[in-house]
């Protein structure tokens, strides 16, 4: 009974020692290293203080981690979402060109016909302007004529008088 005795006072000793060693000991006091068992013991209060924050650490890591994915997954969507609306308006903006060498095609084509519509014009025009030329000769000349034919029937009908009167 002496021994189970002594083992009762050397575990009250040793945690009467550990625990107020345990007070005083701070994360830098303790080196597993040095110290033997007393301190080992000792310390181990504060690595498991150390284990305790490291592992709300990794708890507020794997929360912060949790909410980046999120946030990655959001820019993802929204990065897709754009993609889709730049897509969109690319293919409208092929459309419109399309639609603009379609038009730019046929303002050219009138652009075509209206200079060769002019071409006719400006021919029709110098056509006119010789017509009215020759319209001219021919009137100065059928006047030379009427005159020529005035003259002649003037001479005709004096001839006439001159052989009637005879």
């Amino acid at each position: 009974m002496s021994w189970i005795r002594h083992s009762k006072r050397v575990g009250i000793v040793l945690l009467a020692t550990v625990v107020l060693g345990g007070c005083a000991t701070t994360t830098s006091d303790c080196d597993p290293k040095e110290g033997g068992f007393v301190d080992g013991v000792r310390c181990e209060f504060v690595y498991r203080d150390r284990i305790k924050i490291m592992e709300a650490a990794l708890a507020i890591l794997k929360e912060q981690q949790k909410q980046v994915a999120a946030l990655q997954k959001k820019l993802t969507d929204k990065n897709e979402d754009l993609q889709t609306q730049i897509d969109t308006l690319s293919n409208e903006t092929s459309l419109t060109a399309a639609e603009i060498a379609s038009k730019q095609a046929q303002i050219d084509s009138v652009l075509q016909k209206a200079n060769d519509l002019a071409k006719d014009v400006d021919k029709v025009q110098a056509k006119t302007t010789q017509l009215m030329q020759q319209k001219t000769k021919t009137i100065e000349q059928a006047e030379k004529l009427k005159k020529q034919a005035e003259k002649l029937k003037k001479e005709v009908d004096d001839l006439w008088t001159i052989y009637h009167l005879q």
